[in-house]
């Protein structure tokens, strides 16, 4: 076993817990055609008889590139193959890597008792647990991401996906010119954010609050203890992208109508694992949606529709930047608050049909922004609303059938 080897393994350990078809594309890519690539002119390709080099095997593993970077773009695509990237991604690294071997460390493959603990297996096989579990810490990261911005409307999940994107390729070809500095930096960059979540967890400990009457630990903007369920002396406000604000609660209802719209429980403040309306919560054991009830909520959303609409009236006289801005404010305060109880499957074709309409509004937008910006925010609302209310009707999301399961 090289050096090379070991340090093509190791590097491309990070490459594989970014992506699963890239990487593999890429390095096909590499020994197929050598010459495609800066200063690896002169390097032979590998034989044709060899498998990784098979035209098929290049153009099937190209194509699911492809797939893989649209489809990482889409929060509902994203979300369905997360949980099974885990996997197919210390496979597909095992797979590429053995397929490296030259034909020397095949023989030896061959022929070599499991007992005998062959160097380059127990290398392969730390390297694949090592990709499940960077690929788990990146799950873990994009389910932190989904929870400042659920429905991406500020990006954050498109503009990651671009840049793990980027990192894969720039890793890559780091690893063709100067292997070892590739896996010097992707080390540091890996350490410095598992530091940077650690550090995370530590702040949400800290913010933690102990409840006066019986010492349970509670969410700054809890309403009542998690354990006894008192109501807590101090109740922080929550933010936007459902962070403590420096500012405490004097309205407990508006208050509780804010979790609701962070899909968060109303008494503990906790995030609800369903999209469900009618539920009780998983820490507290709150029936969500008892108060303030389906209407309160649906109420208070029209107050703040009446708002935004008015503003992006006056907002739409200045072009495409008055339009943008009113998209996003709307996406935040009065669509996301409803698509957080719509199961995304089920929301897809919707989400297809107003990207389109997003798309026509924009362009009148450009010109007629006071009549573009008004008329979008007014059909995006009345959709979702309608979503919403006809999911609160239903008998799978009503108090009975809840109180059931």
């Amino acid at each position: 076993m090289s050096v090379v080897q070991i340090v093509t393994i190791i590097g491309s350990i990070p490459l594989f817990s970014l992506r699963t078809f890239l990487p593999a594309f890429l390095t096909t890519l590499l020994l197929s055609y050598p010459e495609y690539f800066p200063g690896l002119e002169n390097v032979p390709p590998i034989p044709e008889e060899a498998f990784i080099s098979r035209d098929w095997v290049l153009i099937t593993l190209g194509a699911l590139s492809l797939l893989e970077i649209i489809g990482d773009k889409s929060t509902e695509i994203r979300n369905l193959l997360k949980n099974a990237e885990t996997y197919l991604k210390p496979i597909f690294f095992l797979a590429i890597n053995l397929s490296l071997l030259d034909e020397t460390s095949v023989e030896v493959l061959q022929e070599v008792q499991w007992a005998a603990f062959d160097p380059l297996w127990i290398l392969l096989a730390f390297g694949s647990l090592l990709v499940h579990w960077l690929a788990t810490v990146r799950k873990d990261f994009l389910d932190f991401l989904e929870d400042i911005d659920e429905d991406d409307n500020l990006f954050i999940g498109r503009i990651t996906s671009w840049i793990e994107d980027s990192l894969v390729v720039f890793g890559f070809l780091l690893l063709i010119w100067t292997g070892i500095l590739m896996v010097i930096l992707y080390t540091v960059a890996i350490a410095f954010f598992l530091f940077m979540r650690k550090r995370h967890d530590r702040k949400i400990e800290e913010q933690m609050l102990v409840c006066p009457n019986c010492g349970a630990k509670n969410l700054p903007f809890a309403v009542k203890c998690v354990n006894c369920k008192e109501l807590q002396p101090k109740i922080y406000a929550i933010g936007i992208f459902g962070q403590k604000k420096e500012k405490l609660v004097s309205n407990i209802q508006k208050h509780q109508l804010n979790l609701i719209s962070h899909r968060k429980c109303t008494d503990c403040g906790n995030k609800l694992e369903s999209n469900r309306l009618f539920q009780n919560c998983h820490f507290c054991g709150n029936a969500h949606f008892q108060s303030p009830t389906v209407k309160e909520f649906i109420k208070n959303q029209d107050k703040k529709f009446y708002k935004i609409a008015g503003l992006s009236f006056l907002l739409g006289f200045v072009p495409v930047i008055g339009f943008l801005t009113s998209a996003v404010l709307a996406n935040i305060y009065l669509f996301s608050p409803y698509r957080r109880y719509i199961p995304k499957g089920s929301s897809f074709l919707t989400k297809l049909f107003i990207k389109f309409l997003t798309f026509l509004f924009f362009l009148l937008g450009i010109a007629l922004g006071f009549i573009a910006a008004p008329a979008y925010i007014v059909l995006r609302y009345t959709i979702w609303k309608k979503k919403f209310t006809s999911r609160a009707g239903k008998p799978a999301d009503s108090p009975a059938r809840n109180n059931e399961v």
